[in-house]
């Protein structure tokens, strides 16, 4: 009897992980892939010995990384805080459907901080191999895959390669950021529908 129990619930820590993972997954899609097209078209002409159209590829090209982070976070923190609502109705019938009894993609401000630091991990670890062992593939992938990242420090000379870390504060902070105005943005617009569906109560009763 223990062990069955015991079986069910790693059963269930098991499946909500997969909920989770699979929900993650659909919102980190868009971030990621905006994050390496700027950063193979825009931000890449920051490598021309022009310092101005460097300056301005780079500069604009975050400029645009950091709109469509906002974007995707705002986007997130609407549907997440959304679910959040079906999903409290549905475990107040006592529903049975899994993503309501597991809490699946429901708003919490660490989801958003957490989809924003994905975002980065391929660049950490593309730059942590990069700083041990010196490479063709690496150095490709930080200038056209990863340049966001790359090159706001580069102007600084290899010596402080490593400063450019730091850039991984950029889509945490920005998609955090979103993610709050996303849900604070839902959550107005739950209450109008609140109060729509109150008015529409009161004059079916007149």
């Amino acid at each position: 009897m223990e062990n069955d129990i015991n079986e069910g619930f790693a059963y269930s820590r098991g499946r909500k992980f997969f909920l989770e993972f699979c929900d993650f997954c659909a919102g980190l899609a868009f971030p990621f892939i905006i994050t390496v097209l700027l950063s193979a078209t825009v931000i890449a002409f920051a490598c021309t010995e022009d310092l101005t159209v460097s300056l301005i590829a780079l500069i604009g090209g975050e400029a645009m990384l950091g709109v469509a982070l906002f974007a995707f976070g705002k986007a997130n923190g609407a549907t997440a805080y959304r679910k959040y609502v079906l999903n409290s109705k549905k475990r107040e019938l006592h529903s049975s459907d899994e993503r309501a009894v597991y809490h699946t993609g429901e708003y919490a401000l660490w989801k958003g901080m957490l989809l924003g630091f994905l975002v980065t991990v391929p660049f950490i670890i593309v730059q942590t191999v990069e700083l041990c062992v010196s490479n063709l593939f690496c150095d490709f992938c930080l200038k056209y895959v990863f340049a966001w990242a790359y090159y706001p420090f580069s102007y600084l000379g290899e010596r402080f390669a490593a400063l450019s870390y730091i850039m991984i504060l950029f889509p945490v902070v920005i998609h955090s950021a979103g993610y709050v105005v996303g849900k604070n943005k839902e959550i107005k617009l739950q209450e109008q529908l609140a109060e729509e569906t109150e008015k529409r109560r009161k004059k079916r009763k007149k």
